[in-house]
């Protein structure tokens, strides 16, 4: 029952979970330096979705109690939820 144990700080395993899913897809999707400013800006949008997601999904761990395991899930939830919201207000 490995799932159900949790961390002295719950708080830094979440972090270190979703920074090392961060630093996966990174280096999964290398992308070219930009060179335009519609792309700078574009970027920019990025890292600040990114920013958004991670916050997510790091409230979204807390919420469920803080136990270690589902990281990949609380990801794609809160992708889903930031990508839901952006449309909702386009």
């Amino acid at each position: 029952m490995a799932n159900s144990r949790r961390n002295a700080d719950p708080a830094e395993g979440s972090r270190d979970t979703i920074e090392h899913e961060l630093q996966n897809r990174d280096q999964d999707n290398k992308a070219p330096t930009p060179t335009s400013q519609a792309e700078e800006n574009r970027s920019g949008a990025a890292d600040e979705k990114e920013e958004r997601v991670r916050r997510r999904a790091y409230e979204i761990w807390e919420r469920e109690g803080g136990i270690h395991g589902d990281h990949e899930r609380h990801w794609e939830q809160a992708t889903s939820e930031i990508e839901e919201e952006e449309q909702l207000g386009s």
